[in-house]
């Protein structure tokens, strides 16, 4: 039961969020008059370079200026390794971000897409250089260079696309796929594994806690997988998924260290109040609303499902996997038919042959990386284990996408009829029984 404590905690946060959301102020944007001409601009490299197929993006922050211009770079271009926390100078035309439309039919917002990252301006076949290095904050830096040194030890060991799978589940870096790959992902409804989900932050939480449990207090190794989890989310890119898991998480081990009961629905709550109140613009990202509903149907609509697939045998636990895939699927497809416009009609079953291996994958990973730190011949071993189960995701992933019923695309669905799905569903969800 819900204390009024608590209760008197939820409503300050609603308030804060709402006051931030109403409130909210956007940046100014000084280069508007520079569009569409040639520039040359000073700044420092604020993220973790992007690294795609045929080009590299670097979020740059301008010398005296509070809002990002992105710089798109033509790998063979690139001249010069450049890292988080490097003073540049970019050159080039500027631009304005652009709409486009997807596989589907669908008008992707890039344009709100790249503002929800302070990044209102494009310099397109940028012309880039280093003016200096190790800048920006110590912690992060290394913290990137970590990032980078795991993954080439990944990429020693592994070759793409399995290379890139693990990159996409430890890290949720997505750059090394095609555009062809990307859409088996979605057509499959399993795009969700290599999008630094709650469900990853939570593997690499009970990792390190099991880990640490065998030689430390419980406290300690709470306080440690605590911070394990806010360097992960930052060296990951702090990615608003990874955020909303992260809060919920640390919710949950500050509960069991002071021995306060945990209530995933109230944490989810919270994780989202505290985001918006932080910054209003999340409300408008759809990994956030996709991540939070996705969430919310697992807590919710899977205690309600699983009747449903009682033939399944609790061996292994595969009843409760089916009625958690079940539960995020049902909860997610208004918003996806809204948004996305693509109906997987193989998601279940996709779902269902990957998900089970999710966490022994992620160790493999780990541990070929891990072991790459000290000899690539040492982690071999591990690297062969961990192709052989990649490369049977990716031929799960692929053989559904291939099938001629695989999604389905629906060109236009109404966001009235979306609001009213989900007024239906909270309405089952917290029906109570006669």
């Amino acid at each position: 039961m819900i204390s009024r404590k608590e209760i008197y905690i939820l409503i300050f946060l609603a308030l804060v969020a709402l006051v931030r959301f109403f409130f909210f102020v956007p940046k100014s944007l000084p280069y508007t008059s520079a569009v569409g001409k040639m520039v040359s601009v000073e700044g420092q490299v604020v993220s973790a370079p992007d690294t795609r197929l045929n080009n590299t993006r670097f979020t740059i922050r301008p010398t005296d200026q509070d809002s990002n211009i992105l710089a798109v770079v033509l790998n063979n271009n690139l001249k010069e390794n450049i890292s988080y926390g490097d003073k540049v100078k970019v050159m080039g035309l500027l631009d304005t971000p652009k709409n486009f439309t997807t596989s589907s039919g669908k008008e992707f917002n890039y344009e709100r897409y790249l503002a929800n990252q302070d990044i209102y301006f494009i310099v397109s076949n940028a012309d880039i250089s280093v003016l200096s290095t190790n800048g920006g904050l110590f912690f992060v830096r290394n913290l990137y260079r970590l990032r980078n040194a795991f993954m080439d030890n990944i990429g020693r060991s592994l070759y793409p696309p399995e290379s890139d799978l693990a990159d996409g589940l430890v890290l949720g870096a997505r750059g090394g796929f095609d555009s062809s790959m990307r859409d088996k992902f979605i057509a499959t409804g399993t795009i969700h594994i290599v999008a630094l989900s709650g469900y990853n932050v939570t593997i690499v939480a009970k990792g390190v806690m099991s880990v640490l449990g065998l030689f430390l207090s419980q406290t300690l190794s709470i306080s440690f997988g605590i911070l394990v989890i806010i360097l992960f989310i930052i060296m990951s890119g702090s990615s608003s998924t990874a955020i909303r898991a992260g809060i919920m998480a640390i919710i949950a081990l500050t509960g069991q260290m002071t021995g306060r009961t945990y209530s995933a629905g109230r944490a989810l709550v919270i994780a989202g109040l505290l985001m918006v109140a932080w910054d209003p613009r999340v409300l408008t990202d759809i990994s956030f609303q996709l991540s939070f509903i996705a969430t919310f149907g697992v807590l919710y609509i899977t205690p309600k499902v699983i009747h449903w697939v009682r033939f399944i045998p609790y061996r292994f636990g595969l009843r409760e996997l089916v009625a958690t895939t079940l539960g995020a699927t049902i909860s997610v497809l208004p918003i996806l038919l809204y948004s996305t416009g693509i109906l997987s009609l193989v998601s279940l079953p996709a779902n269902i042959l990957i998900l089970p291996l999710m966490p022994f994958t992620m160790l493999m990973i780990f541990i070929t990386g891990m072991f790459g730190f000290i000899s690539i011949t040492l982690a071999l071993p591990f690297a062969f284990i961990t192709h052989l189960i990649l490369h049977y995701m990716l031929y799960v992933i692929s053989f559904f996408a291939s099938l001629s019923f695989a999604s389905v695309t629906i060109q236009s669905f109404p966001l009235t009829l979306t609001i009213i799905f989900y007024i239906l569903m909270l309405r089952w969800v917290f029906k109570k029984k006669a």
